[in-house]
């Protein structure tokens, strides 16, 4: 009896300790947070970039909960080994002020994008407070944020420094947080200034290619070949008489009797066609060599 009670004690601890195993959230190796306000829509583009741990087993399930004002995700992704992009399907359920959005991945790198609502507009002011929840642990978390074009005086709490002006002609706020555990929370709160409505989309300004100068490293002269090139064009000439000359020379050794020959059977040529053309006198029409009458009039061409 004593043993079927151990045994019914350790089934029950391996059914209460798998399921909550199985229900582990994944650590994320490293995250960056992307906040874009009017880029290319009135709203705050949010972008998840999400790599999680090696010791993560794949597949493996997942929720992340956006804010309940969202609606739905803008996009969900996972990036395959061929470095493409590929949507995931997921399910979403309302839960207080959040949105969880549900899925299974089978790659460890993730992206996230929705269009967050809450920037506040008060006449040419504009804010926005953003929170990460910490349904997650992350080892490495990356901040950054966009400044919008025609943006002013752009304010970060906390402070994220300098920004940076970056290929796309925009300007970028960038804090490396770090590691953050699971359960603590991130906010980050930005404000700015911008007088009208447009967006960021489509208004980064291409930089003009500088011509290179004349004493740019690399830079081919064409003064320093041309003495080059009119040698070379005039061997080329030269070389072409010399084989030009040569070809007429021998043309004009031919021997004598070779060209009196063929003058000779020329000639001979020319009589056999002409005594192979026979006229009819009487009617004038042509007839062959072995005609003896004429085929039109029946006129006799030749005595036998």
């Amino acid at each position: 009896m004593r043993r079927l009670f151990v045994i019914f004690v350790l089934l029950v601890g391996l059914l209460t300790t798998v399921p909550a195993q199985a229900q582990s959230a994944p650590v994320i190796e490293s995250m960056e947070i992307g906040l874009w306000p009017e880029y290319d829509r009135a709203d705050v583009l949010v972008i998840y970039r999400i790599t999680l741990s090696p010791e993560v087993n794949l597949p493996v399930q997942m929720s992340i909960r956006i804010p309940a004002d969202v609606d739905a995700p803008y996009n969900l992704a996972m990036k395959e080994v061929d470095g493409l992009l590929y949507n995931l399907a997921y399910t979403s359920e309302v839960e207080g002020e959040w949105l969880k959005v549900t899925f299974t991945t089978p790659s460890a790198e993730l992206q996230l994008e929705y269009y967050d609502p809450g920037l506040t507009r008060e006449a040419t002011q504009r804010s926005f407070e953003y929170i990460w929840n910490g349904d997650f642990a992350i080892n490495d978390l990356v901040v950054a944020i966009q400044q919008p074009v025609n943006a002013t005086d752009m304010q970060v709490l906390p402070d994220f420094g300098v920004g940076i002006a970056q290929e796309d002609g925009l300007t970028y706020f960038t804090k490396q947080v770090g590691k953050v555990p699971a359960g603590t929370p991130v906010t980050v709160r930005f404000s700015y200034v911008k007088s009208d409505d447009s967006l960021s989309f489509g208004s980064q300004s291409v930089q003009p290619v500088q011509a290179a100068s004349g004493d740019a490293a690399g830079r081919v002269n064409a003064g320093d070949f041309l003495p080059w090139v009119l040698g070379g064009v005039g061997l080329v000439l030269i070389l072409g008489g010399v084989v030009w000359f040569m070809a007429t020379r021998n043309r004009s050794a031919v021997s004598p009797g070779k060209k009196r020959h063929r003058s000779t059977n020329r000639q001979d040529e020319m009589a056999a066609s002409q005594i192979e053309q026979i006229f009819c006198p009487k009617c004038g029409r042509r007839a062959s060599a072995s005609d003896l009458f004429c085929r039109a009039c029946g006129n006799r061409l030749r005595s036998e």
